[in-house]
């Protein structure tokens, strides 16, 4: 066994690269046509074996009286150069009967007809006997046969075949090998080609030994089987004068054209590009026409998603469906509902349509499907391995009836493979579009994602149609309304200083109790001297802290005093211990002592997430309300933007009303950041206080996605001084006063407009009247600030009980 598949493997590497020759050439003189060697053993055609296989059969069978088989032997023994050497063509003439009797009991005249065989001398492709079904094919279809035309693959497998029969008879080996040959029969009227593959019978061949047999072991025999190009060696342990061959060989075509058809579906439907090219679904259509064998088939096959929420953000390559021409639209678009393709999704079930022209209720689809010339049509659903609707593979064919429930049953066979196809070639898309927008935006709010898949998309293709300059289109949204909010924590910047300060004043107090000590009992005047500066340091931070003091005393601390210490501390070990506890006292990773710095960050932290975690939720809940664009930074508190319009929508509608209402709903949670960062006062380290902000901000604007800040920023000259106000607003005083306008448990809102306070002054009234907020509504105009006066505002103190 494992013999039989050590030659099959070799041989049919023989196969791999496959050369056409035409029905012509083949006529005349196949053997020549392929470039087939000779068998390398002299061959010559004998009806020997088969007359000896006919009396064998007579008398195991007891057919000895019968008249006909008694009539055939006897004609036979008038005539035995049919069972010698036949060299002399002539013979099939002076005794065509009797040879037509003869090859009767191995074709039996009934099945001639339709049966394709051929009769040859012993390995030989040139035939002396073709039954009628051949000789119609070779008249009436173009034929090629596909086999390697190396001249070495071809003698091996002359060689080969030859010499396995010998190994057979003589040497106790059961080797079986055909050459892979592969004919081609195209039938130019309907479009179509059948496929077979010749199979070679040696039942009527003798090898005649012509000198003694040479022995050969197992190994030996092995040896052959695993070098089957090594002709010499064959030819060495069966020499080519040692043996001749008798007898003739019948080649029977064993029509193989489903199997094959379905193999070439599955090696082109392998390719990369398989389904995502004109020029490979039209091969991919002769190949199911061929396996359906329907003239005038047309196949489609297109990427869907089904529901349509499920829709990608982008068109897929794979639309390639029977009126692709004729629609704007894809398959399943609103404007098509109840039509065949959208039932084909809903059911997840093949359809049949045996004729269209008869099918009620049609929608544009069917009419359309109809004036293209498709009278019938099946339609598969093309699924992915959770069972959703990702694809849809259709045929269709131009008589009614055409396509049956015998087709449909066929057809079903196939479309798994295209289910396979299709999910390779979107995931393939998916991905290229995934890299580039890692490589272009990196992170995406997900609220916007199909805008960036869409802008990846349309590059994609201008690549594909060779533009190999393009680059990314902008990614810009216009005519969206934005809103800005803050919660900052009140006086940061006066706090972090004092905490900063009081952590370096403690820092030096414990330094320079060290260094007195030390100073005491170590000869060593240097530590005077860094008492002396430490003394000058903490003045100065009693007299007034400003930002150049902490970076001068860390300095001092780490480049001076504290390799000091720590040079002391290895050569006097017994003064190691105040220096040892100094160190333990400072911050590991800072290195100086961070304890009220510390309580302070914590604090800010604790609030930023508080607060960040909240807007989050919230956002999340605001999104299924109307999908928009958020975005927000923490510092010394957390400042947000919102940005919401038309522009920014795949597929809903935007209307003045959910502006009202992000509007109410962004002072609603001011409020409730407010009452979070009260109830939070218990438990942080250092009591802070934040104050809201919202900047009513009521025109429209644009907001450009910017490549090199990987974000998006406002676009346009006139847009930026939304930016610049934003930035400005927080700093700003009630006019004619001190008084900052953010305060700690307060809400402000600054506006540009009057109809913009009168708004917001009704959503106040609401908060008041849900109880959320005090009376005390401040209505108040600010002071000049840079680039911006005449502002007004609104403030509010929530209720935090």
């Amino acid at each position: 066994m494992s013999e039989d598949i050590a030659i099959h493997d070799a041989i049919e590497t023989i196969a791999e690269s496959n050369e056409p020759f035409k029905a012509a050439e083949l006529q005349n003189n196949p053997q020549k046509a392929v470039g087939m060697m000779s068998i390398p053993y002299p061959s010559y055609l004998s009806f020997g074996p088969l007359i000896e296989q006919l009396k064998k059969e007579m008398v195991n069978k007891g057919l000895e009286g019968w008249g006909i088989f008694n009539s055939m032997m006897n004609l036979l023994k008038s005539v035995p150069e049919l069972k010698d050497k036949i060299e002399d063509d002539s013979i099939f003439e002076t005794h065509k009967q009797l040879i037509e009797l003869l090859i009767s009991t191995v074709i039996p005249p009934v099945t001639q007809v339709n049966q394709l065989t051929k009769l040859s001398k012993p390995f030989e492709m040139t035939p002396f006997y073709k039954t009628p079904g051949v000789e119609d094919m070779f008249n009436n279809y173009n034929i090629d046969y596909q086999i390697n035309r190396s001249n070495e693959l071809i003698a091996c497998a002359t060689t080969i075949s030859s010499g396995s029969l010998i190994l057979n008879r003589f040497y106790g080996q059961n080797l079986n090998v055909t050459p892979p040959i592969l004919l081609t029969a195209e039938d130019t009227k309907k479009g179509t080609y059948r496929y077979f593959k010749p199979e070679m019978d040696t039942a009527f061949i003798d090898v005649i030994p012509t000198k003694p047999l040479k022995p050969l072991s197992q190994e030996e025999i092995n040896f052959l089987i695993s070098n089957i190009y090594d002709q010499e060696a064959w030819l060495k342990a069966m020499p080519a004068d040692a043996f001749e061959f008798r007898g003739f060989i019948i080649n029977n075509l064993i029509e193989i054209t489903e199997e094959e058809s379905v193999s070439r579906l599955k090696q082109s439907l392998l390719k990369r590009d398989a389904i995502i090219n004109e020029e490979n679904i039209r091969e991919l259509e002769k190949l199911v026409r061929n396996y359906l064998n329907i003239q005038g088939l047309r196949l489609g096959i297109t990427a869907v998603d089904y529901p349509r929420e499920r829709a990608i953000n982008h068109k897929y390559k794979i639309r390639f469906n029977l009126i692709a021409d004729e629609l704007d639209e894809h398959l399943l678009h609103e404007d098509y509902m109840h039509s065949i393709y959208e039932r084909t999704c809903r059911y997840k079930e093949v359809l049949l349509i045996e004729d269209l022209a008869k099918l009620e209720d049609r929608t544009l689809v069917e009419n359309k499907l109809l004036d293209s010339g498709i009278r019938s049509i099946i339609i598969a659903p093309l699924l992915d391995k959770e069972q959703e609707v990702i694809g849809l593979l259709e045929i269709g064919a131009p008589k009614p009836y055409a396509l049956h429930s015998f087709v449909e049953l066929k057809f079903k066979d196939i479309t798994s493979l295209f289910s396979i196809a299709i999910e390779r070639s979107r995931n393939e898309i998916d991905n290229q579009i995934e890299a580039l927008i890692r490589e272009q935006f990196t992170d995406i709010h997900p609220s916007l994602e199909w805008r960036f898949i869409q802008a990846s998309y349309n590059l994609l293709e201008r690549r594909d149609q060779g533009d190999r300059h393009a680059v990314m289109e902008p990614i810009v949204f216009h005519d969206v309304y934005p809103l800005y909010g803050q919660a900052d924590i009140v006086g940061s910047s006066r706090k972090r200083n004092l905490a900063i300060k009081e952590d370096l004043l403690d820092n030096l107090q414990s330094v320079k109790k060290v260094l007195r000590g030390l100073s005491e009992h170590i000869p060593f005047p240097l530590l005077n001297k860094y008492i002396m500066e430490v003394d000058l340091a903490i003045d100065e931070l009693n007299e007034e802290f400003n930002s150049n003091d902490e970076s001068r005393i860390v300095e001092m601390l780490h480049l001076k005093i504290h390799p000091a210490l720590k040079m002391i501390q290895k050569r006097n070990p017994r003064h190691s211990i105040p220096i040892e506890n100094y160190f333990i006292s400072l911050d590991e990773e800072l290195q100086i002592i961070y304890n009220k710095r510390k309580d302070y960050e914590d604090t800010v932290t604790m609030i930023n997430n508080a607060i960040g975690d909240y807007l989050d939720e919230q956002d999340k809940i605001s999104q299924t309300v109307m999908p928009h664009y958020f975005t927000k930074y923490k510092t010394d508190g957390v400042e947000y933007d919102k940005y919401f319009g038309k522009a920014l929508l795949k597929n809903d509608q935007f209307c003045e009303m959910h502006l009202h209402n992000f509007r109410l709903q962004q002072l609603i949670d001011m409020v409730n950041v407010t009452k979070l960062v009260n109830n939070l006062q218990d438990t942080l380290p250092e009591p802070l206080q934040t104050a809201q902000l919202v900047f009513a901000y009521t025109n429209t604007l644009s907001i450009r996605f910017r490549e090199d800040e990987k974000q998006f920023d406002v676009d346009g000259a006139y847009n930026v001084r939304y930016e610049i106000l934003k930035k400005r607003i927080d700093k700003a005083l009630i006019e004619g006063t001190s008084e900052r306008l953010t305060q700690a448990g307060k809400v402000a809102i600054v506006y540009l407009q009057d109809k913009d306070g009168a708004e917001y002054l009704e959503y106040i009234n609401f908060l008041k009247h849900e109880g959320l907020i005090t009376d005390d509504i401040e209505q108040l105009t600010l002071g000049k600030l840079q680039g911006a006066q005449g502002l007004k505002a609104l403030r509010f103190t929530v209720k935090c009980d």
